[in-house]
């Protein structure tokens, strides 16, 4: 028997873009926190409507209310006050929108906004795995060839296949505190690509 390992990698432009936002509100009240943060969220989300992004690429991600804490030693543990979290992920499928939509949405949501990230991808990444893997499959088989080659002896059956893939994203841009005042943000989206690794043994004639 012999085993070896192939692998392969497919790239392409990228056709998506994702975008992490995150509304969120620090303040006295709880009731202030949520309401200051769902106001954002609102801003953003209309701005994200005039920009032509449809409600279903602007969804919710996840809602967090939770009380601020400060600790001394003369007073131990003391609620400061409240912070509410609206997380919203994004899809621009208009590439070449994307520095104005950043640009918009900060702005529109202003302080009480963070980005997150912004991450290049390709939505359907079929085709990518499919060439990554035959290429795969020929690194794997090249190899496992020549050892054969090398002891003397030729490949017999394929007695057992396992694969293992990753997703290489184009560039993730992390902007927490990016100013809002900028109406354009300047990405360059690069390539996304698929990598797959095929762990092949063969028996030996």
């Amino acid at each position: 028997m012999i085993a070896v390992v192939g692998t392969g990698r497919a790239t392409a432009a990228p056709d998506v873009v994702r975008v992490r936002l995150t509304a969120t509100a620090v303040r006295p009240s709880l009731a202030g926190a949520l309401s200051d943060s769902e106001a954002a969220a609102a801003r953003v989300r209309a701005a994200l409507g005039e920009l032509g992004v449809p409600a279903a690429d602007a969804t919710t991600q996840g809602l967090s209310v939770q009380a601020e804490q400060a600790w001394t030693e003369q007073e131990g543990s003391r609620v400061t006050g409240f912070r509410s979290d609206h997380e919203l992920a994004i899809t621009v499928r208009d590439l070449a929108s994307v520095g104005r939509v950043l640009g918009e949405v900060l702005a529109a949501g202003g302080d009480d906004v963070r980005l997150g990230g912004v991450e290049f991808a390709v939505e359907d990444d079929t085709e990518l795995r499919e060439a990554a893997r035959t290429l795969a499959w020929w690194d794997a088989h090249g190899r496992a060839s020549q050892l054969a080659g090398l002891a003397g002896r030729r490949l017999g059956a394929v007695q057992q296949i396992t694969e293992q893939t990753g997703y290489s994203p184009g560039p993730v841009v992390p902007m927490r505190m990016l100013a809002s005042a900028a109406k354009e943000v300047g990405v360059e989206p690069g390539t996304v690509g698929v990598e797959v690794s095929l762990s092949v043994q063969w028996a030996l004639d």
